[in-house]
């Protein structure tokens, strides 16, 4: 199962009980799903980025993560703060 939450703004209640409900109703239609919980954070969004993953992780428990837009100025250092803070 593979859903795009692009626009899916993490500080919007009823959005993100959508996205619990689609993963639980994964977790009933195919057995151990999901297997994977992917979040894909764009890189140049800085610290917020941390508070979206925060709420996401513990939305629907995402066990990993792809950072976009690292060719411009992006460091990617919040990717460091995200796996101390979360554990993924």
């Amino acid at each position: 199962v593979y859903l795009d939450t692009a626009g899916r703004l993490h500080t919007k209640v009823n959005l993100m009980e959508e996205l619990k409900k689609i993963h639980r109703t994964a977790a009933k239609k195919i057995p151990g799903a999901p297997h994977e919980v992917l979040l894909i954070l764009d890189a140049t969004t800085g610290q917020n980025a941390l508070n979206q993953a925060r709420l996401f992780h513990e939305a629907v428990g995402v066990t990993g993560l792809i950072l976009t837009k690292m060719d411009g100025t992006a460091k990617g250092g919040v990717a460091l703060a995200v796996v101390h803070e979360t554990g993924i």
